[in-house]
């Protein structure tokens, strides 16, 4: 008669893998019970394996008597990857200009993540990154997948910068006849007018300009500058030009005079010369 099996050896759902292996060795296996009807000394092997590679594998224990009758069963030994990928290095961070005319970046090469794993040669590595990228930094996250749902995540930092300068679309216009302040060789509170201009992020630009508080006679250029928030500038250029509109003014006119004609004439000479001391 065969030996009876009473309890075979349990079997092993959850066997991790060695550390950095995708396999496990050493595994307790447990013990199976048996009788038989006249041996007390059974014979109970198996076929485990040295090494028990991921996934199932079926363990058959044999009992042998005396006699040489036998009888079997199975146990099932599980090995399972719970080791989470590792990250060689991650996608390095970068600093990338928003595209022209915009206040976003789009088609950034970001680089790759390199990772290993120690059952996994072709890990799902992913990124939450965005199509296009707002001025400033971006955090992005990769994650790196095995096969056994093991995963591990890096950040990487993407940072766009404004690097462009307002566009002017008009300068403030050229003052050609600007009259001089009455009584004055120079002119004050003058309407110099204003400029417009876009910028691709910044929709509140600083606009200055270096006019003097007195426009002196004739032309002056007047620079106006336009800087964003990234402090890109753009500048443009206006002549002032004051020109004198007075008549002079005749504080005092030549005296009037009498006196004789010259001897022998009906007229008189060299008596009075014109000069501006004498007006």
């Amino acid at each position: 008669m065969k030996p009876v099996i009473t309890a075979c050896a349990a079997d092993i759902t959850n066997q991790p893998a060695d550390e950095g292996s995708c396999s496990a060795t050493n595994v307790n296996l447990g013990t199976i019970t048996a009788t038989d009807n006249c041996d007390t000394n059974l014979t109970i092997t198996n076929d485990a394996p040295n090494v028990f590679p991921a996934g199932s594998t079926t363990v058959t224990w044999t009992v042998t008597d005396d006699a040489g009758n036998f009888t079997t069963c199975t146990q099932v030994v599980t090995v399972v990857d719970n080791q989470d990928p590792k990250i060689i290095s991650c996608a390095a961070d970068k600093t990338v200009n928003a595209d022209a005319g915009f206040c976003t970046a789009s088609g950034v090469d970001l680089g790759s993540v390199e990772a290993t794993d120690n059952c996994d040669t072709d890990l799902s590595i992913t990124n939450n990154a965005p199509s296009e990228f707002p001025l400033g930094e971006t955090v992005v996250t990769w994650t790196v997948t095995d096969d056994a749902g093991n995963s591990v995540t890096c950040e990487q930092t993407i940072t766009v910068v404004d690097t462009q300068k307002p566009v002017i679309t008009s300068c403030a216009s050229d003052i050609t006849n600007q009259p001089a302040d009455e009584g004055s060789c120079s002119a004050t509170n003058v309407n110099l007018g204003n400029i417009t201009a876009t910028d691709n992020c910044d929709t509140d630009l600083t606009i200055t300009n270096d006019a003097p508080t007195v426009f002196q006679a004739g032309t002056t250029i007047v620079t106006w500058t336009i800087k964003d928030k990234a402090g890109n500038i753009a500048t443009c250029t206006q002549s002032v030009t004051v020109v004198d509109t007075e008549d002079p003014v005749i504080t005092s006119c030549a005296t009037d005079k009498t006196v004789n004609a010259d001897n022998g004439f009906c007229y008189a000479t060299g008596q009075f010369k014109l000069t501006q001391g004498n007006l």
